[in-house]
């Protein structure tokens, strides 16, 4: 029943927020109307024990910004095409990737946010998960740089009634500026697979797909200090599998520090994920540890990430990635070398190299070359 009014509550919150603004925000209401977009062609070569493949992507992504004279801003992204080679359900066709309106309020120091947005990073991207989601969002200032904010979103819609099988969370997060320090904690309540229940598998439960139920806690800090750009997160769950009767308690520690010497940049990262805790969609430490930092509910894993970057000048860099890393009992190492080039604000080329190694498994290496484009 809670559940259901949150939809309720994010559905009227949307229309509301529509309707109050349908046939007003017309041409001449609009001061700032822009069109951009991005493309990402990716040559790639992954080799796997004694297998190679040899595959191609590309993402076109066209972006339509707008705002009226009240301040309202509306956004919307367009996937004109997205393919990998490698997948045959990779999508080739347009669709709406964002679209959602900013309304300001108390004068622009608060606002909110509603439709189809961005799932932003909260504090460090260890543990959050990229994509975007179906939200209402309002973000309100209680003191001076501290500000609260309440956030309902849904996501995986597999339109079916009362949002079975989806996946949403609605939170509560503080954050506050402090200095050079911007700091924060959020509280969420978290649903997955909605009514789908218990699922087993093989005569074991599949946690990936069986209903959860989850209460989550996460504080985090980022700033400056001694001329240290540094940032730490901690996340808590309890993960409760419905229809399973049991409750898991993952957690994950996030900290990172980096220095930039000149031309170069330093940088030192570790994490640690204990009974089943899982690292963010958008925390890719290595150009191959990327989204299998992930530990079980039985091991832990852990990495030390040392990452260095050099710019030659404006337009060339080089950089190189070390990993050190416990992947549920198995010993792994990644080590990476790349190079970027831009050839102007609006193209960049890159190359990469890595290779990673792990106890029990087939070596894997990846050579990468692409361009990025803005326009």
């Amino acid at each position: 029943m809670i559940k259901n009014k949150i939809k309720l509550s994010l559905a009227t919150a949307m229309l509301i927020a529509t309707t109050s603004y349908a046939g007003v925000v017309t041409a001449p209401n609009i001061n700032n109307l822009e069109i951009s977009g991005d493309i990402e062609l990716k040559q790639v070569k992954e080799k796997t024990g004694n297998e190679t493949i040899d595959k191609r992507t590309a993402e076109v992504n066209l972006h339509f910004d707008a705002k009226s004279d009240s301040g309202l801003e509306v956004h919307t992204t367009f996937t004109a095409y997205d393919d990998n080679q490698g997948n045959p359900n990779a999508d080739t066709g347009v669709n709406t990737k964002e679209a959602y309106a900013i309304i300001p309020l108390m004068d622009g120091k608060g606002k909110v946010v509603a439709g189809l947005a961005p799932n932003n990073t909260y504090g460090t991207d260890a543990f959050d998960n990229g994509g975007e989601s179906w939200k209402i969002a309002a973000f309100l200032p209680v003191a001076k740089g501290v500000k609260v904010g309440v956030v309902s979103k849904i996501e995986n819609e597999e339109e079916q009634d009362s949002n079975k099988g989806d996946s949403g969370a609605t939170a509560i997060r503080i954050d506050a500026k402090v200095g050079e320090f911007m700091l924060g904690a959020k509280y969420g309540q978290t649903y997955k697979n909605k009514n789908d229940g218990k699922v087993v598998a093989g005569g074991a439960i599949d946690q990936d797909n069986t209903e959860k139920e989850a209460k989550v806690i996460t504080a985090y800090v980022t700033g400056e200090i001694a001329g240290l750009n540094v940032g730490a997160e901690f996340i808590s769950q309890s993960v409760k599998l419905v229809g399973a009767n049991k409750t898991t308690k993952p957690k994950g520690y996030y900290l990172e520090a980096s220095k930039e010497i000149d031309n170069l940049t330093v940088g030192l990262a570790y994490i640690n994920l204990t009974k089943g805790a899982k690292g963010g969609d958008d925390f890719a430490p290595g150009m191959i540890l990327d989204g299998n930092v992930d530990s079980s509910a039985a091991k832990d894993t852990s990495a030390i990430v040392v990452p260095l970057e050099y710019a030659i000048d404006d337009q060339l860099s080089l950089n190189a990635t070390y990993i050190s890393a416990d992947v549920q009992g198995d010993d792994a190492k990644e080590f990476d070398l790349g190079a970027s080039y831009a050839v102007d604000d609006n193209v960049e080329l890159s190359v990469g190299y890595g290779k990673y190694t792990i106890d029990n498994a087939d070596n894997q290496t990846n050579i990468e070359v692409a361009i990025a484009i803005t326009f």
